[in-house]
């Protein structure tokens, strides 16, 4: 087993996935089909029926016209080759909100999870490395983030509560990721639009992080996502701690959360913060806008002697009347 198919069953063991229905992201770049590779080269080494479990799935925005289509045709051949089941989609006209970072992701995200549901797998897999995990901490530490963005991309993560995606590449280099390719002499695609540093994460990657490199040495990525580790394992004891807090909530509806703030007071403000952005998380209310002054603000608000009344991202109203406080996520008509 090579290095590379070592952390990769570490990081997620055959006896975790070969079980049950598992749907591979496949773009054609370096990352995921390195990790596709290492999957099938594990299941393989386990049991001739092993690899059964996997699924290809590439997602197709149709955004750089042959180029994309030239880039589906890659995974196809190489399901085909590979003798392993393919799904694409691409979207109908109008189908992508937009096509900034943000609007790209989760239609992406929208349809790998709708595939997963549809082949019925229980684990969806992305080929995110160490490299894109730095990206994303600095990336979050230049918009101001918290301590749980700081933590960085999670190497799993459910989506649902049949399907969990998994990162098993995040202790894996780029440097190792095209190491491991040229040693199995496998071809990939390349994606000009990763060249555009016009896309915040782009500039990161090709400007920004080379010059860190050369300022402070080539290691500069691990300890970024060294620092990640330690924020994650200080917001998992925030988050653990935070959950006494629920004894607060006095009403709990769909759109509607009525709690009793005078059982704040003696609380940290840390742990309140922490306990307000798990709540926005199990009302599966949109976090992106929530900065950490958002939360600032509204834990502020609840200690706050006065009546308060703040109106929130994606249209979430907050309003403090005496000892009671109630969050409401309000319909886009009102």
């Amino acid at each position: 087993m090579k290095e590379l198919e070592q952390k990769v069953d570490l990081a997620f063991p055959c006896a975790d996935w070969t079980p049950f229905k598992t749907l591979v992201a496949v773009s054609g770049g370096p990352d995921s089909v390195a990790v596709l590779r290492a999957l099938l080269s594990n299941a393989e080494s386990v049991s001739t029926t092993a690899k059964e479990s996997l699924i290809i799935a590439h997602v197709n925005h149709g955004l750089r016209g042959s180029e994309s289509d030239r880039d589906a045709q890659f995974v196809a051949n190489l399901a085909a080759e590979l003798n392993l089941p393919f799904i694409e989609r691409s979207p109908e006209s109008n189908q992508i909100s937009g096509q900034s970072e943000e609007d790209l992701r989760n239609f992406r995200y929208q349809r790998l999870q709708a595939m997963a549901n549809q082949s019925g797998a229980r684990y969806l897999v992305m080929g995110h490395n160490l490299d894109d995990q730095a990206e994303t901490i600095l990336f979050r530490f230049l918009r101001g983030t918290g301590i749980g963005g700081l933590a960085g991309i999670p190497s799993k993560r459910l989506a649902s509560d049949a399907l969990t995606i998994v990162r098993p590449l995040l202790s894996v280099s780029r440097f190792e990721i095209t190491q491991y390719l040229n040693e199995i002499g496998q071809k990939t695609q390349e994606d000009k639009s990763n060249l555009d540093s016009n896309y915040t994460r782009n500039f990161l990657r090709n400007e920004l992080i080379p010059v860190l490199k050369d300022r402070f040495g080539i290691s500069v990525t691990e300890s970024i996502t060294r620092l990640g580790n330690q924020a994650r394992e200080m917001d998992g004891f925030l988050i653990e701690n935070s959950q006494q807090l629920d004894k607060i909530i006095e009403q709990d509806s769909s759109n509607q959360v009525v709690i009793r703030s005078e059982l704040l007071k003696n609380e940290s403000d840390l742990l309140v913060r922490t306990w307000l952005r798990e709540l926005w998380i199990r009302k599966k209310w949109p976090r992106q806008a929530m900065s950490s002054s958002w939360w600032s603000k509204i834990s502020q608000a609840l200690s706050a002697s006065q009546n308060q009344v703040l109106n929130l991202p994606c249209n979430i109203r907050f309003e403090k009347t005496g000892s009671k406080a109630i969050f409401t996520r309000q319909n886009e008509s009102t």
